[in-house]
This record gives C-alpha cells, sequence and structure tokens, in this order.
C-alpha cells in the first residue's frame, strides 16, 4: 500500500504530521473540530477546520459497521495524517517488532494494547500515547483514527469521558486488524535498501484524478 500512483512524491516526516494539519488544495484535509473559535460546538459538522469542505460521509463512518471497512479506509484517507499513515512505508522498528512476533502474535496484541491505550474513561496526555512509529499497530491506530479518544470521538462518534465498551473496543481492533491484513505482505517483506531513509515517508499530494479539490463528496 505505500504505492500510490496517483500522488506525486515528496519526502516527509510522520513524527511531524498531526491530525491538525492539511494540505487542502490537493485534496487531503484535517477534519477534527478547531476548539479555539468561539461557538465551535454549534457550527462543526465534521468540516475541514481549515478550508471548511466536508468530503466524508460521516454517516456511513459512524455505523462503526465492520463488514464496510473497505468504504470507512476510503473516507479515512480525505484526512492529511489518515493519508500518510496508509501509505507511509514501515520503519526499522515496527518491521523487526513483526518479523520478531510473526502475523499472528502481532495480530493478537492490538485488542490488549487498545484497551490499555485507548479504553480508560480518563487518559493523561490523550493524543500523545500512541508514537507515529515503533510498530505497525501505531501506524494502524493513526491510520484509522484509533490513536486516542479525541480521533475516536470525531471520526467515530465514540465520546470521551467513558470507558469503551466491549463493542467498541472489538470495532477499534477490528479496524487496526483489517489494516495489517492489508499490509502485512508488504510488513513482512525485506526491508528497503541501505540507501532509503527510514526517517522519511512518502507524502502523496496531488488531488484524485477523479474529483478536484472541495468538490461534494
Amino acid at each position: 500500500m505505500a504505492e500510490d500512483p496517483e500522488f506525486n512524491q515528496q519526502a516527509f516526516a510522520p513524527l511531524n504530521v498531526k491530525c491538525k494539519d492539511s494540505d487542502c488544495a490537493t485534496g487531503r484535509h484535517a477534519f477534527s473540530p478547531d476548539k479555539r473559535k468561539r461557538d465551535w460546538a454549534k457550527t462543526y459538522e465534521g468540516q475541514c477546520r481549515e478550508c471548511g469542505v466536508n468530503l466524508v460521509d460521516w454517516d456511513r463512518v459512524k455505523q462503526r459497521d465492520l463488514r464496510d471497512v473497505e468504504g470507512v479506509f476510503a473516507e479515512l484517507q480525505h484526512e492529511l495524517i489518515r493519508h500518510v499513515f496508509f501509505h507511509a512505508p514501515f520503519d526499522e522498528k515496527s518491521r523487526k517488532q513483526a518479523a520478531k512476533l510473526g502475523r499472528q502474535a502481532l495480530r493478537q496484541r492490538v485488542r490488549p494494547y487498545l484497551e490499555k491505550k485507548i479504553g480508560k474513561a480518563n487518559i493523561a496526555w490523550d493524543g500523545r500515547q500512541t508514537p507515529k512509529g515503533e510498530s505497525a499497530i501505531h501506524f494502524g491506530q493513526h491510520a484509522t483514527a484509533t490513536c486516542c479518544r479525541k480521533c475516536l470521538e470525531y471520526w467515530h462518534d465514540i465520546p470521551q469521558g467513558r470507558e469503551l465498551t466491549s463493542a467498541e473496543l472489538d470495532y477499534c481492533a477490528g479496524l487496526v486488524l483489517a489494516y495489517l491484513d492489508q499490509r502485512m505482505v508488504e510488513l513482512m517483506a525485506p526491508a528497503p535498501g541501505a540507501g532509503d531513509s527510514p526517517d522519511l515517508v512518502t507524502k502523496m499530494i496531488s488531488p484524485p484524478a477523479s474529483q478536484p479539490p472541495g468538490a461534494a463528496h
């Protein structure tokens, strides 16, 4: 999945990308609510905090139906940070962990890890508990907006301030597992050549050919 021929490629440091980052001119937005704005709750309907466009089929995503995981993945990638982590080459630590654990053991780690990191009602430093690298699970969390309770709330309509239910944890784990399954061959493949920089990922920044920036979804 790291290959994305529809997009021009530029070096991009994954540790620097944030939920509030956007590249609206190329169709990659930031849909996190801007709570610095007065009366944000009265005006927020899932629009980009930078340009105001609303490309996401929120009703579809918030059904939380794993039978529609491909559709959910497509909606997630309207947001810059999600798109980056769907296409970023895995870093060395992520590859080494996967090689050491193997596919099955890596998959078995997902749900307990999510329960520990995002399952509690009150999480210190929420928004910072998931590194942007070091494990393919982390890549999957950032790609699927299961990295923190803030992202979980605005993407999947799961409120902050309470423990996740078993069904909600199952759903979050299902998203990450589906992400891992899609990228498992790539993850387990030999690492890129020594000349490639492990600290850079590919940023795909051209708009989809079939849809101009700002077009209705």
